[in-house]
């Protein structure tokens, strides 16, 4: 299949009509439910030497002819993979896609090639339209811009003292809270349930610090009310403990970063301050490709 050139879009030509043909191996003859048509559609990306589409993304979608029924929409499955060298609508079981709502789309890099198999189940006929339209998307740009930071300043901040303090010290307070969410969540008679659902919110990065802030206003709350104290003395309390966790975690923070990280005489270690500056660089390298 390497050899074969199969038809395709690009920006030049962003528009196609494909009609799926029987595959080889299934029966053609209309009326049978093991008709099995199969079509494929290269997707031509840009040149990396054209910077100019550095934060665009390619939107391709397929959508099937208006003279397929929607009721057969479910029967035309899509499949969207980068090898060439795959037989025609070979991809695995997990890899088929159905339509939604009547069209399939997805996103891919202005400078990938990439292919798309479609399949019609069963006895039906007719066409799909593939086409492929270049958005811009700002957050290309806020990652080249904080690619090439992290970058130019790898070397510096690799070896600056208060970076490993500043940071051990948040770790510090966010492992404590962590560790007596975890603990006391198991106290509570919905322990097994809350437990769950802190570990599906806790890995989910966006909104992590309000979720843990309400869940550990909750944790308090309960316990004080266990004690039998007035909901007066709540909020009082709730500071006091805040406060409390936040030097406990900044203080085992500082002594992970004095034992661990900083030698005495007030210098980075050598090895941590590399493994950070190639962490770094790694990071911003990710950054610059996305």
């Amino acid at each position: 299949m390497v050899g074969f050139k199969w038809t395709g879009i690009d920006f030049a030509s962003p528009t196609i009509d494909v009609t799926p043909t029987p595959l080889s191996g299934y029966s053609s003859v209309r009326g049978s439910k093991y008709v099995l048509l199969c079509d494929r559609v290269h997707v031509s990306g840009h040149s990396r030497l054209k910077l100019g589409s550095y934060a665009n993304s390619f939107r391709v979608t397929l959508a099937p002819s208006v003279l397929i029924p929607e009721r057969l929409h479910s029967k035309i499955q899509v499949c969207f993979h980068r090898n060439a060298s795959l037989g025609l609508c070979k991809c695995g079981d997990g890899d088929w896609k159905p339509l939604q709502k009547g069209i399939w789309h997805t996103a891919m890099s202005p400078y990938d090639d990439r292919y798309i198999d479609v399949k019609f189940i069963g006895d039906m006929s007719g066409s799909v339209t593939v086409a492929l339209e270049e958005d811009f998307q700002l957050w290309r740009l806020i990652f080249l811009a904080l690619g090439f930071v992290l970058l130019l300043l790898a070397p510096f901040v690799s070896k600056w003292v208060p970076f490993y303090y500043s940071s051990s010290m948040a770790l510090g307070v966010l492992l404590v809270v962590i560790i007596l969410l975890y603990q006391g969540m198991k106290l509570l008679p919905t322990g097994r349930k809350s437990t769950f659902y802190f570990t599906m919110y806790g890995s989910v990065l966006l909104g992590a610090g309000s979720f843990l802030l309400n869940q550990f206003s909750v944790l308090v709350n309960s316990i004080l009310v266990n004690f039998g104290l007035s909901e007066e003395m709540h909020n009082p309390v709730a500071i006091f403990a805040f406060v409390g966790i936040v030097l406990s975690g900044a203080g085992l923070g500082y002594w992970t970063a004095r034992k661990f990280v900083i030698l005495k005489d007030g210098s980075v270690d050598v090895g941590v301050a590399q493994f950070v500056k190639w962490a770094m660089r790694i990071i911003s390298i990710l950054f610059i490709f996305q």
